[in-house]
């Protein structure tokens, strides 16, 4: 049995490990003959360097061990995941979308580069996680192959128009509106449940999982997903600006629907912990520790 020291242990090795290889990804890039790229170089480290928890790295290397893989397999989809959620948060701060003008105690990439450089900046760390997670196969193996193209499909379908992009759309649209609950956690879902959902799938499709397990895992990082994005709600609403490192508040001032807004504060926390207690069941068939100390930390956490 593993001690929440050693579980504490193994979370900053990763993170150190992820932050290096993050930062050796956006410095290959380096082109310094034009100064247009390296600025464009510098907002995406802007967002992706400037701080985060790496939980969803971390789900993907956990992923990867729980199926009987090494999370070494799974390192370039750890990468490719948190490309991603940083371009989806250069993004989602812009003005045309949440308006939000600060992300992890630093004012967003938009108010440092510009709408348009943060815009290509998103769009580039999009680009860039493919091309990491297409070089997990660089070696040349046909099983690996096979994997890494299941991977960077399982990463497409997440962030695509029935994943993390419809429910941006939904989220939108929903604004101002009197959605039911199930429209909104539908919403929710897609917007947050479905890249976390890819995270545990990747990992176990790169740790060599057979698809029962990896349909398994998929599904419980969706629900976790989901509870995820209740506890932003939450926070949003009576979090500390201190410890979040962003505004609280603005769903109310935006007139967006979210979890709080059509449940309650009281039935918005039952319903995430109840998500958490049912993720932690499913992983607890396949045995991992870590796994479920991540899950445990999606509604524990004040940040």
């Amino acid at each position: 049995m593993m001690t929440e020291a050693k579980i504490l242990r193994w979370r900053d090795l990763w993170v150190r490990r992820l932050n290096l290889g993050l930062e050796k990804a956006i410095s290959g890039l380096a082109d310094r003959q034009h100064q247009a790229i390296a600025n464009l170089l510098s907002a995406m480290g802007h967002t992706i360097l400037g701080g985060g928890k790496r939980l969803r790295a971390l789900l993907t290397l956990a992923a990867a061990e729980a199926v009987g893989g090494k999370e070494a397999w799974a390192f370039p989809g750890a990468l490719a995941v948190e490309m991603v959620h940083a371009y989806s948060l250069i993004h989602d701060d812009l003005p045309a979308l949440d308006n939000d003008d600060l992300r992890r105690g630093r004012p967003t990439c938009h108010l440092v580069f510009g709408e348009a450089t943060a815009i290509l900046a998103g769009d580039a760390l999009q680009s860039l996680a493919f091309e990491t997670l297409a070089g997990a196969s660089a070696k040349g193996d046909a099983g690996k192959c096979q994997e890494v193209a299941q991977a960077i499909l399982i990463l497409a379908k997440a962030v695509g128009p029935l994943g993390m992009a419809g429910g941006q759309a939904m989220d939108l649209a929903l604004e101002g509106q009197n959605p039911d609950i199930p429209e909104v956690l539908s919403m929710e879902e897609k917007k947050t449940g479905c890249l976390l959902g890819a995270c545990l799938a990747i990992g176990a499709t790169l740790g060599g999982a057979d698809p029962r397990n990896v349909s398994r895992l998929s599904e419980v990082g969706r629900q976790a997903g989901l509870a995820f994005q209740i506890t932003d709600d939450l926070l949003n609403v009576s979090g500390d600006p201190s410890k979040m490192g962003k505004n609280v508040g603005t769903d109310a001032q935006s007139g967006k629907a979210s979890a709080t807004s059509v449940m309650g504060l009281a039935a918005a926390k039952k319903k995430a912990e109840s998500l958490v207690d049912k993720t932690i069941g499913d992983i607890g068939l396949l045995g991992s520790e870590k796994l479920v100390w991540l899950m445990r930390s999606i509604v524990g956490r004040s940040s």
